[in-house]
């Protein structure tokens, strides 16, 4: 089986919640691949978040982390912080 990674941010939040991992839908399946994009486009993605956390009526506070992940990771990481 192939492991897909994603581009998946620790974004803090005024929610009840303030922190969770947010994953983009585009999946890589070379881990090495997606952490290059994330070194190349990293402030790029931050203000891709914010905006669309933005234009979802939510309140962002800031992306305190960017790293390539798997979704069980992402679900296990979020589950540790109450989601």
């Amino acid at each position: 089986m192939i492991e897909l990674y994603f581009i998946t941010v620790l974004v803090v939040t005024t929610n009840t919640i303030p922190q969770g991992w947010l994953q983009w839908t585009q999946s890589f399946s070379d881990k090495a691949i997606c952490e290059e994009v994330v070194e190349k486009n990293k402030a790029q993605i931050i203000l891709d978040v914010s905006d669309y956390f933005k234009k979802g009526g939510r309140n962002f506070v800031m992306a305190k982390e960017v790293r390539c992940m798997s979704y069980d990771e992402a679900v296990k990481l979020n589950t540790e912080l109450g989601h």
